[in-house]
This record gives structure tokens, sequence and C-alpha cells, in this order.
């Protein structure tokens, strides 16, 4: 697995603007890019194929009116016979990188060379310096054009995106091709992610701006977050932008090195610390102490393997016992997209609160970026498990069976915590402590023995349910929706559960999570100090640690 840091071996050249020959014979293989690695509110427009005046006109118009920014990269053969083009670019105050086109022959120095007279030209004719390079067709020796971007000191740059499939050549509106790039779980555009727009490819001169306009439109606006039937801050900051490649990389606060190094991280926070502590023998005494339960999870409903009595004595409270008065915890599962997710974010960090995130890893590696901005935010990470396999589930017979043998099951949880340790394994939140946490929802909040002690031995240090799920993702209503969380949060009589836990969820089904909780966070923070239903939100790492034990009914 390759670093997404921003640049490779040479990278304090590269930013003085300079990519030189001197990088090592032996330099290895230049890895492409297809997102950069910030935490940056940002998409990342780059274009080719500047060939044809009038579609890049209406590329520029568009994106000048709108006010995006955007990468354009340049090739040789433009520099030579489509100097208006570029000049027109330039002159909208649009940036440029290098544009490497593979020849039948060419060899490392070849494509070093060529890198090096398109970096002089746009640097002479246009007061452009990049270091940053795309390959603009198949073909030709790639590897060598791969090693010659590392051996410049460059940066490799693919695309997360690309808008142009040649099947699409002469369709006449985004309504032909919108459908066939973006999958139906496709929602939003990524935090960070390169997208890639050919300006010339289209017969139709008009299509590739109204491409630009529909994505924006449909997979870009909707990031932010606009609820319908309440007023929001006039101090909103939740909108994603676009940038071009060096806006992106000038934004130095936002950068990170992906993935993690994990040889350079303390102990404790190594997949293997932990592990292998529970024995037959002692599992019973270790899973009533680091079992948070739920109500509903019981002697009849989703627990296998376990004994009426051993059932009877696991906790069903879902509550955090050493909570202080008035505390609860607000919990997110699954994953999702930026347009989901960046929702939630700034809902929690318009009332300066936060929460425990419980991730799906099996997906979450398609746009870290994401996780570490939820990080960064003064969030705690969880896992969710990687492929959302529940321990147990019940058959037609009433009957709970396990879905995965004792070998799948702890091959799921271990892969999990490392791709999470990837992104986040560096960051730690205001109190000092890891934002990457030990702890571990399972999947439907289902428990079977074979599969706590596999998460135990994983090194996970708790199983954590909670005091109530909201089932947001079959929401009827707002209103239900905001209802379901107060009784959750809150007694019969209006009083503050102490230690409650609220399982909401982050994916594209749970829509009406972000101003449900909007809703109940405002109505909480209206009521005022020393109300008995006003309630302070706490992270559960704060409290699961230090040898918390649930088994105990009461604590000091």
């Amino acid at each position: 697995m390759h670093k997404y840091s921003f640049f490779q071996r040479g990278a304090v050249i590269a930013m003085a603007g300079l990519c030189f020959l001197t990088a090592p014979a032996s330099a290895q293989p230049a890895q492409p890019h297809r997102f950069l690695a910030t935490t940056e509110k940002t998409v990342i427009l780059t274009f080719g194929g500047l060939s044809r005046q009038a579609p890049l006109q209406n590329i520029l118009n568009y994106m000048q009116a709108e006010k995006l920014r955007g990468t354009f990269f340049v090739t040789e053969r433009e520099l030579q016979r489509n100097r208006a083009n570029l000049q027109l670019i330039r002159s909208f105050g649009q940036d440029m990188a290098i544009g490497l086109v593979p020849t039948k022959e060419g060899g490392v120095q070849d494509y070093c060379a060529q890198i090096q007279r398109i970096r002089k030209a746009l640097q002479a004719d246009f007061g452009v310096s990049s270091n940053f390079v795309r390959i603009m067709s198949g073909g030709g020796n790639q590897e060598a054009m791969q090693e010659a971007v590392a051996k410049t000191g460059c940066t490799l740059i693919s695309q997360g995106l690309n808008v142009v499939q040649s099947k699409h050549k002469d369709a006449q509106s985004p309504a032909e091709v919108m459908p066939q790039i973006f999958g139906k779980w496709t929602t939003s555009l990524n935090r960070g992610e390169i997208v890639y727009l050919r300006t010339d490819f289209y017969t139709h001169d008009n299509l590739a701006a109204d491409m630009l306009r529909e994505i924006k439109k449909q997979k870009l606006d909707n990031i932010g977050y606009a609820p319908q039937d309440t007023a929001d801050s006039p101090d909103n900051d939740s909108a994603y932008h676009t940038s071009s490649l060096a806006d992106v990389a000038k934004n130095k606060a936002e950068h990170y090195t992906y993935p993690v190094n994990p040889d350079d991280l303390p102990i404790e926070m190594q997949p293997e610390y932990g592990a292998n502590q529970i024995t037959d023998k002692n599992f019973m005494q270790e899973f009533y102490r680091r079992y948070i339960g739920a109500p509903e999870v019981g002697a009849i409903d989703r627990m296998l393997g376990f004994s009426r009595t051993e059932m009877a004595r696991a906790d069903t409270t879902g509550l955090v016992k050493t909570a202080p008065p008035q505390t609860v915890f607000l919990t997110f599962d699954d994953w999702g997209n930026d347009d989901s997710i960046n929702k939630i974010l700034y809902v929690l960090r318009k009332h300066h609160v936060h929460g425990t995130f419980f991730i799906i890893t099996r997906n979450m590696l398609n746009n870290p970026n994401l996780l570490r901005a939820i990080a960064s935010e003064g969030n705690e990470i969880g896992s969710h498990t990687n492929n959302h396999v529940a321990m147990t589930v019940q058959d037609k017979r009433g009957k709970q069976i396990p879905v995965e043998s004792e070998e799948e099951y702890k091959a799921d949880v271990e892969s999990s915590y490392p791709k999470l340790l990837a992104v986040v394994g560096d960051m730690r939140l205001d109190s000092g402590r890891p934002a990457l946490t030990r702890l571990l929802r399972p999947p439907t909040l289902a428990v079977s023995r074979m599969g706590a002690k596999a998460i135990f031995n994983a090194g996970y240090t708790y199983i954590v349910n909670g005091s109530g799920s909201t089932e947001d993702y079959g929401a009827v209503s707002m209103q239900s929706l905001v209802g379901i969380m107060n009784k959750i949060v809150h007694d019969e009589k209006g009083n503050v559960r102490r230690g409650a836990i609220l399982i909401m969820h982050m994916s594209a089904t749970a829509k009406r999570t972000p101003e449900a909780l909007d809703i109940l966070l405002t109505a909480n923070d209206n009521l005022p100090e020393g109300h008995p239903g006003k309630f302070k939100v706490a992270l559960l790492g704060d409290y699961l640690q230090d040898g918390y034990d649930q088994s105990k009914e009461q604590h000091k």
C-alpha cells in the first residue's frame, strides 16, 4: 500500500516549484492519486483535452459564474498548437499542470525530459509552477512514466471520478450520462476527491459544461446542510467548495499522511495489543464486565450460545453507569457518503458537542479523508466490524443461528481495526487520548458467545450496544424521529436518563437524522441551566476505560 501524502520523494523541492532530475536512480515508480490526503471541505476539479475552444470557453464561463476552481493539464502538443486556448485558461485565473503523453519507444529519461520541457514552458509562458503530472492516456511504457514522475520529484495524479466515457461521445444531454457514471449509492462526491473531465471529447459543444453543472447540482451542492423545516445558523460552514490541485497543496493545515505507519505508534495502539486474553474459563466474567447491552437484546432475541441464567445476568440497560448526572452519549453507526456524514458533522459542530462513530470499514478506505475529518472535529472512532455481518440471526423457526464460522467472524473483526488505524491512528482528541478507540458495536446489536470472544481476543475493550436505537433508517417522519430520540434520552417524567446511549446512523438511508438531531439539540440548548430535562453530551471513551465494569449494579 502506498502513501497518499501530497508529494512523493523530492517533496520539498517540488513545493519550491522545481522538478529536478537528481532523485536517486532507484526511486520507486510514482503511484497515481485518486484523491489528495486532506480534511479540507473541497472537491478537486481537473481537466484535459484542450484542443477545442468552444467547449473550453463554455466550461470557463460556467466556472467563473459559479466561482469554481480547477486544474487544466497541458501537453506538449497543446503548447505547440493551442496556445490561444491556454492563454484563455489563464485569463480566467485557472491553474495548469503537466500532461504527460505516452510515446511508442519512450523510456524513463525521455519522459523525464518531457516533464521538464512542459514544466519550463508553463513557468516561462504562463507563470505557472506545477509539480502535478497526469498520464493523459494508456499505452506506452506506463511503468517508465511512473518512474519518471518519481525521479522528477513530482506527484502523479489520476482521478476518483472520470466523467467522460467513450460510449457517451455523441450524447446530447447530462440525463443520458449521469445515471451511468454514478451508481445508486454514489450520492455525492468525496472530500478531496479528484474529478477529471476531458473538455474536447463530446461532439456536443455544450455537454462538458452541462455535465459539470449537473455534477455540481446533484453531487456537490447536496453535501451542505440545508434543513427544510428549521431555521439554520447564519454561520453555516457546511458547504463544500471546489479547488485546483495547487489550492489544496497550499492548505497545509489540512494535510496528513495516509496511511499512518503503525510502526510509529505506541504499543497500546498496535492491532495485537490486548489480544488473546480471553479463555473459556474467564469469558463470562469478562463478558459481564465489558458488555454494554440493550433493552431489546435478551433471552429470546439476538443472543446465542448463552444459558438463560447467563443471559439474565447480562446487561440490558445500555447505560453507562459512571456517567455524571444528566449526561448522555451520541453514537452513529455504519458508513456513508459526504452528503450524509458531513451534515451530521455540521450539526455536532453547531451545538459544540461530539459523538462516537462506529465505522463499517469495508468501504471506508474509498474515502479516508471523510473519516479523518470526523476525528479532526473532536469525535471518536470505534468499529462496527469490516463487513457488517451479524453474530447471530433468527431463522424461520424463531431460533438464533450463527451467520459465519468462528474463523470467518474472527477475520472480520480483526481486519477492521487496522483499517481505522491506517487513517486516524495518529490522531488525539483535545483531552490527549487517541481519537481511535477499541470500542466495537456489533451489527444489529446481536451477540454470540463465539463472536464476543473473538472481539475481545482481537483487542477490543468493550462491546457497546446502547439504551435505545432510533431506527432512523426507517423513520416515517421528522416528528416521529425527534420523538424517539427524546424518549431515549429522557424518562417518562421528562428527566434525563443518566448515561443513555443514543444509537443513530450515518448512512444515506438515515436522511432525516441530521435535522432531527439538530431539533433535539436546539431544544436542549434552549432549556435553562438546572432544568431536569437538560442533558450534557460526553464521549464513551472517556468512561469506558480504566477497568470500567458494567456488571456492577452501582459505581462510586
